[in-house]
Order: structure tokens, then C-alpha cells, then sequence
């Protein structure tokens, strides 16, 4: 909903002070009164490679990996939203981004005719690296009926809970509720490929009947992504869960959780009574002036494991230009195909690749010049005055014309935007990691500064702010 951004943007001098009570901070893992998490075996991570998966839109399927096996699922689930740090002040870390480090994400599976796991509805709990079941019972044919599509002996949910980043964001919230879905999301969907399974997104959902399947309380969280992934099941197989089910309890996240009318609102204006097919949005035609990137991998690039594992926040950048192979594997990595929302381009380039004002049309893989000269340092006071932001050598601006999306698919046009910036913004994290490059987004900044810097048409509205480049020290640093 364009309303909801426009009165959720920051102005210089508007921010006031907010008050963060650390004692009522909110627990950043789910989990359930009376249920104990079923362990998973230790993850099998695969050598499946990352720049195939990264470059190809859906990631294709990796056609060396073995059947599906516990030990696979358990990798699939770690890479998609798996702990994999933790810091000197105790707080963990996980595979997908999350401002704050607050993790409002969760993720669900629906379970059914895999050898090695019973039939039902569970939740992933990363702190035990195990699941919660929920629902017992062959569930493919009731979400089917949520999510549309044909039913598939795996599915995959991920949700938003919005106390965890209203602690913090206040109404904003809603912002990076969607953009951690969207990070959680690219790591979902390239860890399904890795682990050779076909996949079907679904964002275009019957809401009420999914959170109803799900046991979630549309005023405290919200399902926002769904993939179906593996083979198809046929109909007659599907079956209902099990009848007279109420949800397991939950353990409260902290002393007292807020709510804000807003966020509600926002959700409630996007909500879908039946599924209905994913919009095509449409894309402009990049000039005849516009740069051809031809991206090179490396011979031996990574796997898209040890990549997912060392992705980190990191954005003490050095004052260093990027080649343009380089920054061709960043866009085409983080882009691959068109999406809900669109990318300016601030460049520090070198070889052929001036610095400057770009717009990147991803179907062709082509840089459209907009305007010469370094913006960078704009970017960087209209981001909250982080000026680091201002020494990255690649920054994108991700944003979208919300009321022209609106127009064509209405208030659901929102999350597809945020989702598919967040979504965005992780594959870039992951394409730097795997150039030994370093990569941080922002999600909190100046609104109609960032748009001004980046040029953005009558209109539009900035969505998130992503920058990458070498930094102090490389990965190690």
C-alpha cells in the first residue's frame, strides 16, 4: 500500500526519540508450551556450486544431488534460516539477513509421503535444529486449496511475526517484516535447488485459510511467502490433517507485546480470499546506449554452502573502484530476472565502467547511464548519515511505482515489492561473499533523499538501500 509507505517514510529532522525497553525485548526464537522439537540429523551439506544456482531464475535444480534424505532436509532447512554465528554479547546469528538482528521470520513445513518424516505440519525451530509438530496429518491437499498450484510432497511457509521488529522499528516495522521474509526467501529457494528439487513459488495466497492451517494469529503473524518444492503428489493422495485440532500454545516473546493499528492495516488491505496467479509486472525496454554486462564466473567458484555460512553484515568498505566483471556477477547474481521492483545503480567503476547514475535492466543484463559523476556520499547522508555507505564501491537503490503496482494488482502489490527487495538485497549479500567482497543493506533512511539521489521518476518510492565492495581486511576482517 503506497499510503502505508509514504506515512511510514523517514524525514530529516522528523525521527524523534524512541525509547527501546531492553527488558522487554522480544525472544527471537518460537517456540511452544507443551511440544518438544523433533531433532534433525546433523545437516548434509552437498558441494552444490553457487554461481549456477545464483545466475539461472528459478535456481535450476543441482542434478548431482542425492535423494532427498534426512540429513538433506536438515541442510535445506540450516541454509534456508539456520543458526550460524554467535557473537561475543551471546545474540545469534543465521543464514538470512535481518535488520537488527531481530529475526521476525519463521518457517513452516508441511510434510508428506517422505519416507523418513511423518505426515503433518511442522515449524522449524533453528535454536534446535529440530521441528515442531504441529499438525498431524497429510496436509498437501488443504494447502493446496491456500496456495494454489498442485500439491507437492513438500511445502515450505515462511512467516513474519511483527512484534519482533516493531520493538524496535515502531510502525515501520512492517518494511522489514517483509524484507527479512524476502531474504529468508532467496535462501529457501536456492537451498531447494542445491538440494535438487524443483520448486513453484507462491505469494498470491488464500491468507485466512493458510494462517487457519498454520495455527497463526493474523494480529501477531502473518504467512507472506510459500514454495511448493520435489515432486508432484496426485490428488487422490491428498488428504485433510487431522479434524478436531486446536494450536499449540505459545510462549510469550516478552513481558508485554505491542501492536500498532498501522501495521495491521497494512497487512488486512493485502489480504487474498483465494489464491490467484502471480502478476507479470511490466518491465521497460533498456535504450540503444545501454551497456552489455557479459558476467564471468570464476572456473572454481564456491559452493553455495560455504558462501551461505560466511555471509555476514560487514560495510567498512575501502576506497576502491569495481571492474566490471565484477559488478556484472553482483547484478546478475542479486537479478537474475525481472522482478516486483527495480534497481538504480550507484557505481565507483573502473575499465570502461565510469562511475556513475545507472539503471539496471536485468532480462538483458544491461546498465542504462543516467547521469555521470559520483553520488555516492549523497547516498550515504540521505541514508541516516551512515557515511560508509558513501565509500562502497556498488550501491543499489531498489524501488518501485507502489500506486502503478497497485493499479494493476492491488494492496497485495506491496508485499510483492518488499518481498522481492529483500529477496534482492540477499542474493547480493551472498554474490559479494562469493567475490570476497563485503556487502550491507539499509533499511532505514531519508525517503524522498534517497529518492532525489538515486533520480527516481515521478512517483516512485525507494524501497531498500543495498552496497557492496572490498572492504578492510577482506571476509577475514
Amino acid at each position: 500500500m503506497k499510503s502505508y509507505h509514504q506515512h511510514t517514510a523517514y524525514t530529516r529532522g522528523g525521527l524523534g526519540g524512541h525509547f527501546m525497553d531492553h527488558a522487554n525485548q522480544p525472544w527471537p526464537f518460537k517456540r511452544y508450551q507443551d511440544l518438544e522439537a523433533r531433532s534433525l540429523a546433523q545437516p548434509e551439506l552437498n558441494e552444490a556450486p553457487f554461481w549456477p544456482l545464483a545466475l539461472a531464475w528459478p535456481p535450476p535444480p543441482w542434478p548431482k544431488a542425492p535423494a532427498l534424505a534426512e540429513a538433506d532436509l536438515s541442510a535445506l532447512l540450516w541454509l534456508a534460516a539456520g543458526l550460524n554465528a554467535q557473537l561475543g554479547s551471546g545474540i545469534y546469528l543465521r543464514a538470512p539477513a535481518s535488520a537488527g538482528a531481530l529475526y521476525p521470520a519463521e518457517l513452516y513445513m508441511a510434510s508428506q509421503g517422505l519416507e523418513f518424516l511423518d505426515d503433518g505440519l511442522w515449524h522449524f525451530a533453528p535454536d534446535a535444529l529440530g521441528l515442531d509438530l504441529l499438525r498431524p496429518g497429510a496436509p498437501a491437499g488443504s494447502l493446496a486449496r491456500a496456495l494454489g498450484g498442485q500439491p507437492r510432497g513438500l511445502a515450505l511457509v515462511i512467516s513474519g511475526i511483527y512484534w519482533r521488529s516493531l520493538w524496535k522499528y515502531r510502525t515501520r516495522a512492517w518494511r522489514y517484516c517483509l524484507l527479512d521474509a524476502g531474504h529468508m526467501l532467496a535462501n529457501l529457494e536456492l537451498a531447494a535447488a542445491a538440494a535438487g528439487l524443483d520448486q513453484e513459488l507462491h505469494l498470491e495466497f488464500a491468507d485466512g485459510s493458510l494462517a487457519d492451517l498454520l495455527g497463526l494469529d493474523p494480529d501477531r503473524e502473518a504467512p507472506l511467502a510459500a514454495l511448493w518444492v520435489g515432486p508432484r503428489l496426485e490428488a487422490s493422495a491428498s488428504h485433510a490433517p487431522e479434524g478436531g485440532w486446536q494450536p499449540p500454545a505459545e510462549q510469550a516473546l516478552s513481558k508485554k507485546e505491542g501492536s500498532d493499528p498501522a501495521i495491521l492495516q497494512a497487512r488486512e488491505a493485502g489480504v487474498l480470499d483465494k489464491p490467484r496467479p502471480e502478476p507479470v509486472w511490466p518491465q521497460p525496454v533498456p535504450p540503444a546506449r545501454a551497456l552489455k554486462l557479459a558476467p564471468v564466473p570464476p572456473a572454481e567458484g564456491p559452493g553455495l554452502a560455504p558462501v551461505i555460512a560466511a555471509r555476514r553484515s560487514r560495510r567498512n568498505f575501502l576506497q576502491e573502484p569495481i571492474n566490471p566483471n565484477e559488478a556484472a556477477l553482483l547484478l546478475a547474481g542479486a537479478l537474475p530476472a525481472a522482478a516486483a521492483c527495480r534497481a538504480r545503480v550507484l557505481l565507483h567503476g573502473q575499465e570502461g565502467l565510469d562511475t556513475g547514475l545507472y539503471e539496471y535492466h536485468p532480462g538483458e543484463m544491461a546498465l542504462e547511464p543516467l547521469e555521470a559523476g559520483d553520488r555516492r556520499r549523497r547516498l550515504g547522508e540521505a541514508s541516516l548519515g551512515q557515511l560508509w555507505v558513501g565509500q562502497a564501491a556498488l550501491s543499489l537503490v531498489l524501488w518501485a511505482d507502489l500506486g502503478a503496482m497497485e493499479d494493476q494488482a492491488g494492496p497485495r502489490a506491496y508485499r510483492q515489492a518488499m518481498l522481492a527487495a529483500g529477496r534482492i538485497g540477499q542474493r547480493l549479500y551472498l554474490a559479494a561473499t562469493a567475490l570476497g567482497l563485503g556487502c550491507c543493506g539499509v533499511g532505514a533512511f531519508f525517503d524522498e533523499e534517497v529518492a532525489q539521489v538515486a533520480d527516481l521518476p515521478p512517483g516512485a518510492s525507494p524501497l531498500y538501500v543495498m552496497s557492496c565492495g572490498a572492504v578492510k581486511g577482506g571476509l577475514g576482517g
